[in-house]
């Protein structure tokens, strides 16, 4: 197999692609810095990006089986791309999204995508505002919990447009330790020695995504949520159709220059 791993010289990334190279899979690693040797360079936040990683596929002719969007991040301000998006939505939900519709003509019939989302989703709420946030309401886990439920939202869309033809999943690494825990807050240093040493190591957090990639299953099944050793169904409450073809519809109109 041919997968895809965005995000990968970070601790979950990493560990997925050692993982899965071992597993004997063929693995195309992305980092945002080109000095990243044996990576292909890939900003998720930027749409010129995506669109010279999708080009280079294209010319060296590659067909994809697997795509891991595991690229993330979370920020203490307010801060906007040179597109003019706001950083985290560009790089957890509005990157993810426009790569992966960019890649699927390039997947081979059956491709997995599976997308990552979090815990934070049971804390999120997205109002009709939330592509085109205010920064006097940015909050720094409030809008990483939003886009992650914005994730989650198109991944159910995308299940229910191309279900038939490649397999979508979510993956939950759960609470890793990893950069994206530090909150750039005084208390920061204390949860290091108090919180840190319970948190999950990134072999385990790589664990359920590793799983959804591979998991054998027939067309029209629904999609599932893998986390830790199982996969199950979507919680009910994060199930919104009405809100996924909402939001879907909205991002592609926000998005439709770069499509």
């Amino acid at each position: 197999m041919v997968i895809i791993v965005t995000g990968a010289t970070g601790a979950i990334g990493s560990a997925a692609v050692e993982q899965l190279r071992a597993l004997g899979h063929t693995v195309i690693g992305t980092s945002r810095r080109a000095e990243h040797e044996g990576f292909r360079s890939l900003d998720v936040s930027s749409p010129a990006s995506i669109e010279a990683f999708v080009q280079g596929l294209e010319a060296d002719g590659i067909r994809i089986d697997g795509l891991l969007n595991n690229a993330g991040t979370q920020l203490p301000h307010y801060e906007t791309t040179p597109d003019g998006f706001e950083r985290v939505i560009a790089t957890n939900y509005l990157g993810p999204y426009l790569l992966t519709r960019r890649l699927l003509p390039l997947m081979n019939p059956g491709a997995h995508v599976v997308n990552t989302v979090s815990l934070s989703c049971y804390v999120a709420h997205l109002d009709p505002d939330f592509l085109h946030p205010n920064p006097d309401k940015y909050r720094q886990i409030g809008t990483y919990a939003n886009s992650k439920m914005a994730v989650m939202l198109f991944s159910e869309e995308l299940h229910r447009r191309y279900g038939e033809h490649i397999t979508v999943h979510v993956t939950d690494p759960g609470i890793v330790n990893s950069r994206i825990l530090h909150l750039n807050r005084w208390f920061d240093p204390i949860a290091d020695l108090v919180f840190r040493p319970f948190c999950k190591s990134p072999k385990k957090g790589a664990k359920p995504a590793i799983h959804a990639l591979l998991f054998k299953a027939n067309y029209g099944n629904p999609l599932f949520l893998f986390r830790g050793d199982r996969h199950l169904s979507v919680p009910h409450r994060w199930q919104h159709p009405n809100t996924s073809r909402w939001l879907w519809n909205e991002t592609e109109e926000l998005l439709k220059n770069y499509l």
